[in-house]
């Protein structure tokens, strides 16, 4: 196996993200603008994660190059511009912390009146999300560890070794699907959720993808700098 990213980023970080805003609940400290509002820090946290990932991709287009795989770079491209709609998303295109107003002809189509498009039709809010954490399940967490189980790696100048996430996509895309199932749960059994529980798991769902997709680039742009180092 080659040398992937340091477990402070790929283990602990995606751990925090997951455990605290239950530790919050269970510690009293479950403000909803301290956890989710426009300026709750998981909502800065899954835009932090994102221009991360787009300064790492920006980085690995401009540095770094992979021999006999071109391709990668388109891939890279079309990763960089998903970072950014999610962001700008996420951040209502800057108006959660600049404070902007939204124009009175896009409240009209916007059920929360924020400048975003996921709140006008479930197909830029839903359909991004599901196809997201397919990818998640599929390429985080299912195809990671069939490579671990049989241990067979593919070698560096496989073209699955640059486009399948590695092991150290696994914990983020791991928490990402499991967040939310005991509200899903609940939900089900028409039930309502205990305080303690009820951490808004669709917020923090999408910090744990944010973080998913950083890892994933940085990790790409990580191995493409210490293969030109050996090379």
């Amino acid at each position: 196996m080659n040398k992937d990213l340091s477990k402070l980023i790929w283990v602990a970080l995606p751990v925090v993200v997951f455990l605290v805003p239950y530790l919050s609940r269970m510690g009293g400290i479950g403000a909803d603008l301290y956890l989710y509002g426009e300026d709750g820090w998981i909502e800065i946290l899954t835009v932090i994660f994102l221009l991360v990932a787009i300064f790492f991709g920006v980085t690995f287009l401009l540095l770094n190059k992979v021999p006999s795989h071109g391709w990668i770079r388109w891939w890279m491209v079309l990763l960089i511009l998903g970072s950014i709609y999610f962001a700008g998303e996420e951040a209502s295109w800057g108006q959660h912390f600049l404070g902007f107003s939204t124009p009175e002809y896009w409240q009209g189509f916007n059920d929360q009146g924020e400048t975003n498009l996921h709140n006008t039709s479930p197909l830029f809010d839903q359909l991004p999300r599901t196809l997201l954490s397919a990818a998640a399940l599929i390429g985080g967490v299912l195809v990671p560890l069939y490579f671990l189980f049989v241990q067979r790696y593919p070698k560096r100048s496989s073209l699955h070794y640059w486009l399948w996430p590695t092991y150290v996509c696994v914990p983020a895309a791991f928490l990402s699907l499991l967040v939310s199932w005991h509200e899903k749960a609940y939900k089900f059994v028409d039930v309502e959720i205990p305080v303690i529980l009820d951490v808004r798991a669709g917020e923090v769902k999408e910090s744990l993808l944010a973080l998913f997709i950083m890892i994933y680039i940085v990790s790409i742009w990580y191995r493409s700098r210490c293969y030109q180092g050996k090379s």
